[in-house]
Formats: structure tokens, sequence, C-alpha cells
């Protein structure tokens, strides 16, 4: 049994965390691709500490207005990502409303989108009391909350409608609710349509990032403007 809990608020149990775009798709094709793990920060300025504290051989990855900030080593790309070499890196994205969708307090978490949906689905069967959140929660992402749509429908056929699941009905062509959501719609202005095609291949990534760690970074030991999370995914191997 699952819900669709389109509030932030403390899941009761397990909590599957659904974001497609712009940077779930991104965290769990580089744990896919061999990556060691993948810290997500809220912004540069916490990515960047975390590469100074992570040492030598970081793959710093965020962008502004479709372009990498500077001194990061690229963007939020599906696409870039496979030619990179990324075997056995640690990562760390800029990923705001991936990192803002989750509290500090929960711990059971796992990143579910299209491209890992086969892995996600085989998981989600040994969770009781499972939450399905899309990213973005309370205003969730439109990408996200059709994700979470496929998903639940999945889990469970025989559950009423909801908001997730009607949206589904609407846009039953997953790359068609990605172009058509704002977050695709900026990729597609910058060009990137292909990324949303990218994006919208369901069950290629045999992969389920797993939160391992929540790092706090309080303003006043950093000189940030509030205290800020960054959390460090794995892959969940069973």
């Amino acid at each position: 049994m699952c819900r669709v809990d389109l509030c932030l608020r403390p899941a009761q149990g397990p909590l599957f965390l659904v974001e497609v775009l712009p940077a779930g798709s991104v965290l769990t094709r580089l744990l896919a691709l061999g990556a060691q793990e993948v810290w997500v920060a809220p912004g540069p300025k916490v990515a960047r500490l975390l590469a100074e504290a992570l040492g030598k051989d970081v793959l710093l990855l965020g962008e502004v207005e479709g372009f990498p900030p500077e001194g990061f080593h690229g963007r939020l790309s599906l696409l870039d990502l496979e030619e990179a070499e990324v075997r056995g890196k640690r990562a760390v994205l800029v990923a705001p409303s991936l990192s803002a969708s989750l509290l500090p307090e929960e711990e059971e978490v796992y990143v579910a989108n299209l491209r890992n949906a086969k892995a996600a689905l085989a998981l989600a069967q040994s969770l009781p009391h499972l939450t399905l959140r899309p990213a973005g929660a309370p205003e969730p992402l439109l990408s996200a909350l059709v994700a979470a749509g496929f998903l639940k429908r999945k889990l469970s056929p025989e559950a009423p409608p909801s908001l997730a699941t009607a949206l589904l009905k609407a846009f039953p062509d997953p790359q068609e609710a990605l172009f058509q959501s704002p977050e695709g719609q900026a990729l597609h202005r910058q060009g990137r349509a292909e990324e949303l095609a990218w994006a919208s291949l369901i069950g290629v990534d045999p992969v389920v990032p797993r939160l391992a760690e929540v790092r706090r970074f309080p303003k006043e030991a950093y000189g940030l403007s509030q205290d800020r999370h960054a959390q460090r995914f794995v892959p969940w191997n069973g």
C-alpha cells in the first residue's frame, strides 16, 4: 500500500522522493554509471564547500540558465554524462528542488523517476506504508507529479483516483508530460529537447539512489544566509 503526499511533512515510514527533472534522473544515472556516491547540494556555495571537504577527483555538476557555474565540471545533462569519467568518483550536484524536498529528520529515503522505475517498483514491493512525494512539494513539479502518478498506478492499480493519477491520464505519453512541464520547457528553450527524451525512458537504469547521510551547514560557521543541508546518496543494494 502506498500514497502520494503533496505536502512537505515528515513521512511516516519509507519515502520515495520522485523527481525526473532537473536533477533526479542525473542523480540516478551517475550511480548507474558507477559513481561511488552523489551529494545533493542546495546551491553552488554549499557544493563548493562539499567538494573542498571531499578532496580530489570530485565531479562538480550544476547549472545556471543552462551553463555550469565557474569552476564546475559540467551541467545537469544526461547526454553529457555519457562522455564523462564517472566510475569510482564522488559527485556533487547543485539541485535546489531535490534538496529542499527532503526534511532533515527523514532517514529512509529513496529517489525514484521514470528511468529507474522498474528497479524502484521492485524495491517498493518490500516497503510497507510507502509515501511518494513529488519533488517541489507543496508546489510539486509537473514532471515529478506525473511520474508519481505512474508509480502509484503500478503499485496500487485499484486505488481511488488522485491528482497524480488524473494528471497521468491527461499525459499518457511520459515524454509529452515532460515537454509540457515548466522544467521541460526551460530545457526546450535552451535547445536541449533531447534531454527530455532521455529522461522519459522507463526502466533503463537499474539503480535506486538511497539516502545515506545528511550534512548540516550552519549559517554562522559558513557565512550562509540560513542553515543549509546537503544529502549523500548511494546505490541501494537490497
